[in-house]
């Protein structure tokens, strides 16, 4: 059950995304005691991208919209420190925080996406897909590499909360993609960030030619990350 009134955080330099996977390593005795009393609970806690500060140390100030986190794997060290894998739930506004705890809490809103045209939506949704594989398609073929088994959701909402979970954009854009309330919306920005990542994979094939083995490549999407999408459908 979620406490949406006194709701554990952890500030993270990370934006975590409904339905999404994200491993963490865990040290600090505050937040080992949050995991713990989240165990015990059977609670999740909540996930929030810093606005500023430090992830240790003093208490860094959280942006207002974050994602609960449930654990779904756990294994605890020897000298205390924990490696976790959490789930995405529900995306939250901070509404208050409270300070009562070693770590930080909030009473919170959950809120989920609207749909303003479902058809449109759906054509959105079956074109940002094809774009997004078709550039996998294109990167891995360049770098030599291979991924089987990737299979995206067919609900729009979480095809554009795994697209925006895997792509290596800065920061403020990932969280930007969280805080949009229209799924569509989420989806054009996405398409129009594959878009361009596609016409430099032209400019950069044109560039090299079909001398590209052995070239490094910077990726705008995290190879490695990718194979988690299909354990999620």
């Amino acid at each position: 059950m979620t406490n949406y009134d006194d709701l554990p955080l952890f500030p993270l330099h990370a934006v975590l995304f409904p339905e999404m996977p994200l491993p963490l390593h865990i040290f600090e005795p505050r937040y080992r005691e949050m995991i713990m009393r989240c165990r015990e609970d059977n609670s999740p806690f909540g996930i929030t991208l810093i606005g500023s500060g430090d992830e240790t140390g003093a208490e860094a100030v959280p942006h207002q919209i974050g994602t609960t986190a449930r654990i779904t794997q756990f294994e605890e060290l020897p000298d205390g420190r924990m490696y976790i894998l959490v789930l995405g739930e529900t995306r939250f506004q901070i509404t208050r925080t409270h300070h009562n705890q070693p770590f930080l809490c909030a009473e919170v809103q959950p809120f989920g996406d609207e749909i303003r045209d479902a058809k449109k939506l759906k054509e959105t949704a079956a074109t940002v897909s094809e774009l997004f594989k078709t550039y996998l398609q294109r990167l891995l073929a360049m770098t030599g590499q291979s991924l089987s088994g990737l299979q995206l959701p067919r609900e729009p909402e979480n095809l554009a909360y795994a697209i925006a979970s895997v792509l290596q954009v800065p920061l403020p854009e990932k969280q930007s993609l969280l805080e949009m309330t229209v799924t569509e919306d989420r989806l054009t920005r996405e398409m129009e960030i594959l878009q361009v990542e596609i016409e430099a994979q032209n400019v950069l094939q044109d560039f090299l030619g079909t001398g590209t083995e052995g070239k490094s490549f910077a990726f705008p999407v995290d190879v490695h990350e990718l194979s988690k999408l299909s354990s999620q459908n």
